[in-house]
């Protein structure tokens, strides 16, 4: 009775290893004595015990591979790029994807660095900080066909960070923050030139109206002074050039009173002929200067 019972367990522990469930976004290819015999899609699943083994177990996830890559730019500068690809099996390829590499992660991390060496080779270190979108539309495109014929697509590729030397990022730093020095030295020369421009402006107008002031102030004066000599002289009958001569003798003497006080109104020293015949020879040596010329 035994034995029996042992050769029963031992049929039975045969009869369910046949059974296999494959979980959701997973499949599994199944070979027969050896050879590919078919793929496993999710669910319950019968194999041939002894004779159908499992070979492998794939992820239909999207699967994320982060790497760094070292490459040197067209102007000799050693860049490190961290970067990250997104990819994924595709299911109806899963023979491709079982039997055509060994290795798919290394294959697929050495031709992304490879791709990427190449592109960075034709960059400047500068282009490469500025071009993180290109180097993704590059990548994309040159590997999206090889990736196809593997049973993978790609999702998307990211440049997450460019690692320049610290000798390069000091000196792009020193540069930026001299073009930073330059641009303020420049608004404050401009703010500078239009202060002196406003205020050249500003004092060229206060000039012409107070020359505008001046010349009608002098032209009421003459305008007065003409009125006030052809009165005197229309009602004393004395002539022009005598009354003129009043008339000048009067304002000498106003003269002689506002040049003898400051601003202050005190009083200050001035020595000046006070004599009104001083007037009188003073008119006389303006008259023969000007005959003389």
């Amino acid at each position: 009775m035994e034995p029996t019972i042992i050769i029963l367990v031992i049929v039975l522990i045969i009869l369910l290893s046949g059974i296999k469930v494959v979980q959701q976004q997973n499949l599994i290819i199944i070979e027969f004595l050896g050879k590919f015999s078919r793929i496993l899609k999710p669910g319950l699943n019968v194999v041939v015990p002894v004779f159908e083994r499992v070979a492998f177990v794939l992820n239909l996830r999207t699967q994320n591979l982060d790497f760094s890559i070292v490459a040197i730019t067209s102007d000799k500068v050693t860049v490190t790029l961290d970067t990250a690809l997104i990819y994924q099996v595709i299911g109806n390829q899963a023979y491709q994807v079982a039997y055509t590499l060994q290795n798919p992660v290394a294959v697929i991390k050495t031709t992304v660095e490879n791709s990427i060496r190449a592109y960075v080779a034709q960059q400047t270190h500068e282009e490469i900080l500025q071009k993180r979108d290109e180097i993704t539309d590059y990548l994309i495109n040159h590997l999206r066909d090889q990736m196809l014929t593997w049973g993978y697509q790609i999702i998307g590729f990211q440049v997450k960070d460019v690692v320049l030397p610290t000798t390069i990022t000091t000196a792009m730093s020193q540069v930026v923050a001299s073009k930073r020095l330059q641009e303020a030295a420049q608004n404050e020369a401009n703010a500078e030139y239009i202060k002196v421009v406003k205020a050249a402006e500003a004092q060229k107008q206060t000039r012409i109206l107070q020359g505008e002031g001046l010349a009608g102030e002098r032209k009421a004066i003459i305008n007065g002074l003409a009125e006030s000599i052809q009165e005197l002289s229309t009602t004393t009958g004395t002539s022009s050039e005598s009354v003129l001569n009043v008339v000048m003798l009067n304002q000498y003497i106003d003269m002689l009173r506002s040049i003898g006080k400051d601003d202050k109104g005190n009083s200050k020293v001035v020595f000046l002929n006070s004599n009104p015949g001083g007037m009188h020879n003073a008119m006389q040596e303006l008259s023969e200067m000007i005959k003389s010329k």
